[in-house]
């Protein structure tokens, strides 16, 4: 009964929750911003699509790791911010409509930039031609109705009932977080995550690691030098530096058919909310 409820029943619901909660705490009015002046847009979008990778295989060449380890750690970078992403610039009083359609945004673009990275990483390091299919109209429904749809509801709701809002804003902000680490550890302890050898791969921590702390400094400093405000810096870094893990392991294990390569993966989702969220108070408070 277990078996699928949390990943493929429950994860979907609490994402979209997350997400009407995420859009009933943002203003129309920052949204319309975000995209008249797009250069903080911009910049998240060329420190995800392009400093990311460049970042994961620069890493490569210092870690003496089995190549499709090395693939693996491209993979994370090539995907996008996933939604924890969100919940995290909410708690931290980032840029929250910035978030959002960065996360939007670019789980759209990487329908296009996996295959192409992924074919580079794969040739690389394991000298294979192998072309990647995306699902894009699976994607784009996921999106639309586990993220899009949610957010704009969410934000509807408080432009036309504000007052509804203002009182229930409090309970959904602690609801919808209590839910998604209810799923997590659903899945981690009801579901074969994938996690239950995790030990043998400690040697992976590492690099991992340093990928989450290296991309969200590198994130920050670009945002810094097109004079983008503090809050706007730290919005891209939690952006930069909490990526779609699952997405990751999908692309891995699925389309790639190579399920040791989403280790890298399982062990980068273990740690990185709590890094990413370490690091961006740090950036908010000190840079």
């Amino acid at each position: 009964m277990t078996d699928n409820l949390f990943s493929q029943i429950l994860m979907p619901f609490a994402i979209a929750y997350i997400m009407f909660g995420i859009g009933a705490n943002i203003d129309l009015g920052d949204f319309n911003k975000t995209f008249r002046r797009p250069k903080a847009l911009f910049t998240g979008l060329a420190a995800q699509i392009l400093v990311l990778p460049i970042i994961a295989f620069t890493l490569n060449m210092f870690f003496d790791i089995d190549p499709i380890y090395k693939v693996g750690l491209v993979l994370i970078a090539a995907c996008p911010g996933g939604t924890t992403s969100n919940i995290v610039t909410l708690f931290l009083k980032g840029r929250l409509a910035l978030s959002v359609a960065l996360t939007a945004l670019n789980s759209f673009i990487i329908l296009f930039t996996i295959p192409f990275i992924m074919k580079f990483a794969l040739v690389i390091y394991e000298g294979l031609e192998q072309d990647i299919k995306m699902p894009i109209m699976e994607t784009i429904g996921n999106m639309s109705f586990t993220v899009l749809a949610p957010t704009i509801l969410g934000m509807l709701i408080r432009y036309y009932l504000p007052m509804f809002v203002s009182r229930a804003q409090k309970t959904i902000n602690i609801s919808m977080t209590i839910f998604l680490l209810f799923v997590f550890a659903g899945l981690f302890t009801f579901e074969n995550s994938g996690t239950e050898n995790l030990s043998e791969y400690a040697f992976l921590f590492v690099p991992a690691l340093i990928l989450n702390a290296a991309s969200m400094f590198a994130g920050y400093l670009l945002a810094l030098i097109m004079s983008i405000t503090n809050r706007g810096r730290f919005t891209i870094a939690i952006q930069v530096g909490l990526q779609n893990s699952a997405l990751a392991i999908y692309v891995a294990s699925k389309l790639l058919g190579q399920t040791e390569m989403a280790v890298i993966a399982i062990i980068y989702s273990s740690f990185s909310l709590f890094s990413t969220a370490l690091w961006a108070y740090i950036m908010k408070k000190y840079l």
